[in-house]
C-alpha cells in the first residue's frame, strides 16, 4: 500500500508560539469607536429651570388670584424662588419658580461613549382653600443626552430653556 503524504499540522512546530499570540491579539482586537468629540461625563451647565404653575377652577375655568401657595422641591434639587417656598397667585392664578436642578448621569451609557443625563424635579404643592388642603405632586424632567455611534445621533437632546408651564385644577 502507497504512503499517503502526511498532512501539516497547523500548530506543530517552531511558529506555534507566534501563531497562537497572533490568534489572541486579533481575536481581543475591536474596530475603532467612532469619535465625535465626547469624552469624560461633562455636560452642558443646566443650572436654572424656570416652571410656571397657573391654578384655576375645574369647573369654570377660571383663575384662582391671590391664593397662597406652598412648594417644596424633593432634595437634591432647591427651590431658587419663591423665597422660602411660599408665593401668592397673581390675577391670571400664575405662579413662577425657579430651581437649581441637579445632574444625574446614566452609569450604563457611559463605557460605550455615549453621555445621557436627567435634571429631574419633584415638587410637593400645597393650598388652602376653603377650609380644605389641597396638594399636587408635580413632576418636571429635563434631559441631555448625545451618542457617540452615527446611528444614534439623531437621538442627541438638549434641556428645555423655554420655561415649562402646568395647569392645575382646583375641585
Amino acid at each position: 500500500m502507497p504512503k499517503l503524504p502526511r498532512r501539516p499540522r497547523l500548530f506543530n512546530g517552531p511558529g506555534t508560539g507566534s501563531a497562537l499570540l497572533l490568534i489572541l491579539f486579533l481575536g481581543c482586537a475591536y474596530p475603532a469607536p467612532f469619535d465625535n468629540g465626547l469624552y469624560g461625563t461633562q455636560a452642558p451647565v443646566f443650572d436654572r429651570r424656570e416652571l410656571t404653575l397657573v391654578f384655576e377652577q375645574e369647573d369654570s375655568y377660571a383663575p384662582v388670584a391671590g391664593a397662597a401657595v406652598n412648594i417644596e422641591a424633593a432634595p437634591p434639587v432647591r427651590l431658587i424662588s419663591p423665597e422660602n417656598g411660599r408665593a401668592v397667585t397673581d390675577s391670571s392664578g400664575a405662579v413662577h419658580i425657579a430651581l437649581l436642578p441637579v445632574a444625574r448621569y446614566d452609569q450604563s451609557v457611559l463605557k460605550q461613549g455615549d453621555i445621557v443625563v436627567d435634571y429631574p424635579a419633584e415638587l410637593k404643592i400645597t393650598m388652602e382653600r376653603g377650609g380644605k388642603l389641597l396638594s399636587w405632586n408635580v413632576s418636571d424632567t429635563q434631559s441631555f443626552a448625545r451618542y457617540r455611534d452615527p446611528l444614534y445621533q439623531g437621538l442627541n437632546r438638549d434641556p428645555d430653556t423655554e420655561p415649562g408651564f402646568m395647569t392645575l385644577s382646583l375641585p
